[in-house]
């Protein structure tokens, strides 16, 4: 504490806080009995209370055996565009998808910019569902920056996490919108049937077709604890420690239909609606097949949030974790001996 430190390094002015007087040589300094300490919001819920708007979302939910979103309904989600080389480098393919989480940012998974198949993104397309050519009210823009999570690495599907960001900030419409992060565990959430988990994207809508070219939704999730969920990874070679704290395991409770996150789809976002709103909850990463009975995976926002802060609001860094002191009761007497 700054009253004691003074003491021991001999610095205390007659005019110092804290003076009890003195037992010879010796000083009594009065230190807080009780001691309250306030942190600023984290940065993710500052961004979040910026980005909330008068936007109602529809919370009754009607990607695979999903149905298509509706014109404006995600519009924080956004496609990954890969240089096709085996057409021309002016030809671009979509595959993995993202979210936008402040004006120059996107969410995505690691592997979907460092893989095996040295594919690297090299724009994003947001502001409508569909990635056919003729869409309208498309924004594209080129990726500046990548940045993986230090500790990914490609052999295996933990710390799944990566930011991508932009050369120029995005304009933002009723169609283009950043989303806000969870900043809860998930340990202190109560699932009610008020909300809803669900995953977004442009995945196949059958088990080995080809992406789709408009945005589909799945039916709400079903979370899945750990210890059921890595019973159907055992000896899953990217997963040499089992299913981590780090993830999420969700699947579709009606096992006869099946929705669940296809190939396509890895990146996007796993949304949890609530009557508050809607935040990302988890990054899609990998799973077995599309639309069994075996869970999704997906890496958890939460665990990552202080990594993402520090990539996303820089600008804001200073002002995180800052501790104001208040004290109360000063009234414990601790000598300190003065050499």
């Amino acid at each position: 504490m700054p009253r004691l430190k003074e003491v021991q390094e001999g610095t205390r002015q007659l005019d110092s806080s804290g003076r009890c007087g003195f037992e010879g040589f010796i000083e009594i300094v009065c230190c807080p009995v009780n001691v309250i300490n306030k942190t600023s919001p984290r940065l993710a819920d500052v961004a979040c209370q910026e980005y909330l708007d008068e936007r109602q979302y529809d919370l009754s939910f009607h990607i695979y055996r999903g149905t298509e979103a509706k014109s404006g309904e995600f519009p924080y989600v956004v496609a990954l565009g890969y240089e096709d080389g085996l057409k021309n480098l002016s030809s671009i393919s979509y595959s993995c998808g993202g979210s936008l989480i402040s004006v120059e940012h996107v969410l995505t998974a690691a592997h979907c910019v460092s893989n095996i198949n040295e594919l690297v993104p090299t724009e994003v397309r947001l502001g409508n569902e569909s990635i056919d050519n003729n869409a309208m009210n498309v924004q594209r823009i080129p990726i500046s920056d990548i940045i993986s999570h230090p500790e990914y690495k490609r052999s295996t599907s933990y710390n799944d996490v990566a930011i991508l960001k932009l050369k120029t900030r995005v304009l933002l419409s009723n169609l283009v919108q950043p989303i806000c992060l969870q900043t809860q565990s998930l340990n202190q959430l109560t699932i009610t049937p008020k909300m809803s988990l669900i995953v977004i994207g442009w995945g196949g809508t059958d088990f080995g077709e080809s992406s789709s070219t408009k945005l589909r939704r799945t039916p709400s999730l079903r979370l899945v604890d750990k210890e059921e969920c890595a019973k159907h990874y055992r000896g899953y070679r990217k997963l040499p420690f089992g299913i981590s704290d780090t993830m999420i395991c969700a699947v579709d409770p009606n096992s006869t239909r099946g929705s669940d996150a296809c190939q396509g789809d890895s990146g996007g976002p796993l949304l949890l609606f609530t009557e508050e709103g809607v935040k990302v909850i988890g990054i899609t990463a990998f799973g077995q097949g599309c639309g069994g009975p075996v869970p999704g995976v997906y890496t958890m926002v939460y665990s990552y949030l202080e990594w993402i802060e520090e990539q996303v609001w820089t600008s804001k860094k200073e002002s995180k974790d800052v501790l104001k002191t208040e004290f109360i009761n000063p009234i414990i007497n601790i000598s300190i001996t003065r050499h």
